[in-house]
């Protein structure tokens, strides 16, 4: 027997062989497989060779033992046609349906037989026994109801008050003259409301032409059996009723049973079938009969959707066909479990596809009699997800431990500049005194100042780290920036690295501190050096990028600057901590470990990103993306700004110097009067407001942003408030000037400072002649 005509039989197209699988035993709807048998006298008969769990459900037999058996044997008195009808399908091979009792068991059956192969047919059943008695009766109802109306009309009303049906009588305008309780209970109008309303309103739109043309016949002395229909109820819904009306002098006289829930049974019947119809061919999952010895026998619809080969060219192949080599290994496994236990489930691997991709399936599958069943999902989707998701989970991680961290190191910065600014001023201060001919003294001297400032450069990376540093982002060609760096990445990198560049035409100006970024390439430049012990081949490359598809980064358009060495490269822990602060590979006193940190941080804070992207043996490329500049911000004095009033310097001003650490007010003062400036000083805000009131003539304000009960900030507001023209520069260990405080003062001076330093920041903030 050939296992398509069995299938094509069952509508289901060629999906399985004669051994079916599992999955028929789960159908609702009854299987026989029977073989014809002929009588001596010629007769027909059949034997059973197979049925499925419904089967017992239906008929209410037991299945044991029946194969091989007559169904003469298993149902004695069966009526003499199903014998010869069923045996007519496979003698004819001609599939038919038949819907009839059998008697021994008191059910009628809804029946769809098919042939197989020469003598064997299919049964499909269900049992419809409640249906026909219930059409049966339906059937009988109206022909009494009509018997009734006609012969015995005056017994109506006690008919009317009890029936479960509905009952009407119409007039031929088109309006119900009485309803009776059934009426009102099915439909939930009060019975006024149904004689009031033209009840073809009542009828669903769909069903007004088929309902007007029975209307019409009745109203000619036809009477109308089954007739069916939907009406609207008050609630808004709409009820199935089947209608039999009969015609009496000028009145329509008319019964309805409401077969709503009929309807939905049928429908759900008729689902069932069409699901039955289309499992193999609808279903997006790989379905597949595999031989005990490992070969594809068939395989459904979905196998060229999915992988791209046809089934003709999969039909024979071995089932590790197609596994993903790395995964070979696993597939060989569980094909010995399953060959042991007779089931897997949820088995995931690789199968390539017919362009040589790698698509992940999760494979379930079982043994029947000589072959394996199994089912395949694409689990592509569902990874690609959970691997978004755990990238996402971990970027989220880091971000809040960097975001910790970069706020702690935020803070030791303040307070290491603050140590560092009393060293330096009390170094400067010192070094005005110093006895000029004593060498070695200055030797020293100098040493201290130049550890001061790699102290000082050491915050600023701290700072960049924690994005507090001090910005001034304008329009910015870093293609031709990083060109005119030239001489300083030759001297950097030595003679034998080649460098290479790849330059996109017409790259937009990207919005970035110049002096930052600038630092950020000799960093990533000289940490490129170092991983290639300096010889190999690097390569610069700039070019624009779209941000829209990047979740790490705003929708928008960037500029690429990427350092690519080819180096021994990183492992993945080491990739992994590359950016975080003080982490360094060199060794003890080649390096701080901020490099990298100073990168992401500038980065970050310029509204971009800074990627690493690095495996052993390919070297590292780093990556840093800027947003293309729209117009250059705003910029607000800073100390490092040069100054333009030279012509009004000299002259000694009375300021008022604030800080709440002594040690720095101290150093602070004593550098103003080495200046030749006269010099009030205050440790807090309301004793600074206090002098302020006193001493009417003050010139300029020197204040500490970070003091306990009034910042700089609200200190120089408050000034300002009485004088909107005094100048007041703000001192401050951190990176960045507090939030609109630059409308209160007149420049910046970040600690620590050099006496130079601040004699520039008087000189650019004092107050013009008169």
């Amino acid at each position: 027997m050939k296992t398509d005509d069995f299938l094509n039989g069952l509508g289901l197209g060629s999906t399985a062989r004669i051994d079916w699988p599992e999955v028929f035993n789960e159908l609702h709807e009854g299987l026989v497989i029977a073989e014809v048998l002929r009588d001596e006298n010629g007769s027909l008969n059949w034997r059973y060779l197979h049925v499925n769990k419904a089967w017992s459900k239906l008929t209410g037999l037991s299945s044991a033992g029946i194969v091989g058996k007559k169904v003469t044997e298993v149902i004695p008195d069966v009526e003499p046609h199903w014998l010869e009808d069923f045996a007519r399908v496979a003698v004819d091979q001609r599939a038919r349906t038949f819907v009839g009792p059998v008697s021994q068991l008191g059910r009628t059956y809804d029946i769809r037989a098919f042939p197989i192969a020469a003598d064997r047919f299919g049964v499909l059943f269900l049992d419809v026994t409640e249906r026909e008695a219930n059409e049966a009766r339906l059937t009988r109802h109206a022909k009494d109801l009509e018997a009734r109306i006609r012969a015995e009309f005056g017994s109506r009303a006690r008919i009317w008050e009890v029936s479960p049906d509905i009952q009407v009588v119409a007039n031929h305008e088109g309006h119900f003259e009485q309803v009776n309780p059934a009426a009102t209970a099915t439909l939930g109008y009060a019975p006024d409301e149904l004689c009031r309303i033209p009840f073809m309103e009542l009828v669903h739109p769909d069903d007004r032409t088929s309902t007007i043309a029975a209307f019409e016949n009745v109203k000619r002395d036809q009477p109308v059996l089954r007739f069916e229909n939907r009406y609207r109820c008050a609630d808004g819904t709409y009820r199935w009723l089947s209608w039999v009306s009969v015609p009496h002098e000028n009145k329509v006289y008319a019964t309805a049973r409401d077969v709503t829930e009929d309807k939905q049974r049928a429908a759900e019947l008729e689902l069932r079938r069409a699901e039955r119809s289309n499992l193999w061919s609808a279903s997006r999952d790989l379905h597949v009969i595999v031989s005990l010895d490992g070969h594809y026998l068939e395989l459904s619809d979905a196998w060229p959707a999915q992988l791209g080969y046809s089934v003709e060219e999969l039909t024979g192949a071995r089932f590790d066909a197609l596994i993903f080599e790395e995964d070979m290994a696993v597939a060989h496994d569980l094909f010995a479990q399953l060959s042991r236990t007779g089931s897997v489930d949820d088995a995931e691997m690789r199968m390539r596809d017919s362009s040589g991709a790698a698509r992940w399936f999760g494979w379930s599958a079982v043994i029947s009699g000589d072959v394996i069943f199994a089912t395949g999902r694409n689990l592509d989707e569902r990874r690609r997800r959970d691997e978004q998701l755990r990238l996402a989970e971990a970027a989220l991680t880091q971000s809040r431990k960097l975001e910790t961290l970069g706020q702690l190191t935020g803070g030791v910065a303040h307070d290491f500049n603050n140590l560092l600014a009393v060293i330096q001023s009390s170094l400067s201060l010192l070094q005005t005194r110093l006895d000029p001919a004593d060498a070695r003294a200055a030797t020293l001297l100098d040493n201290a100042l130049s550890g001061a400032e790699r102290g000082a450069k050491l915050v600023q990376h701290m700072l960049a780290f924690a994005r507090k540093q001090d910005l001034a982002p304008t329009s910015v060609d870093i293609c031709g920036l990083v060109s005119g760096m030239d001489q300083l990445l030759e001297s950097s990198l030595g003679p034998e690295i080649e460098v290479r560049r790849r330059v996109e035409d017409e790259v937009p100006p990207a919005l970035v501190d110049a002096n930052q970024f600038e630092m950020a390439v000799l960093n990533l430049v000289v940490n490129a050096r170092d991983a290639m012990e300096g010889e190999g081949v690097l390569t610069l490359s700039c070019e624009t990028r779209d941000g829209d598809a990047d979740p790490e980064l705003p929708p928008g358009r960037y500029v690429r600057f990427a350092v690519t060495d080819d180096g021994p490269g990183m492992d993945a822990a080491t990739l992994a901590q590359a950016t975080e602060p003080f982490f360094t590979t060199k060794g003890v006193g080649r390096g701080t470990g901020l490099g990298l940190s100073m990168v992401h941080g500038l980065a970050r804070q310029s509204g971009g990103a800074f990627r690493l992207c690095s495996a052993p043996g390919r070297g590292t490329t780093a990556e840093i993306l800027l947003p293309v500049a729209a117009a250059a911000p705003a910029e607000i004095p800073s100390a490092s700004a040069p100054s333009d009033r030279s012509d009004e310097t000299g002259k000694p001003l009375k300021i008022l110097a604030v800080d709440d650490d002594f040690l720095v007010l101290m150093g602070t003062v004593g550098m103003l009067e080495e200046l030749g400036h006269e010099v009030l000083q205050a440790a807090r805000g309301d004793e600074a407001l206090d002098i302020f009131e006193a001493q009417g003539d003050i010139d300029l304000v020197l204040t500490d942003q970070a003091m306990p009960g009034m910042t700089g900030a609200r200190l120089a507001e408050a000034m300002r408030a009485r004088r909107p023209d005094l100048p007041i520069i703000l001192c401050t260990g951190y990176g960045e000037l507090p939030e609109r405080s630059e409308a209160f003062v007149s420049g910046r001076l970040g600690k620590p400072f050099s006496e130079r330093q601040l004699s520039e920041a008087i000189d650019r903030a004092r107050p013009p002649k008169d």
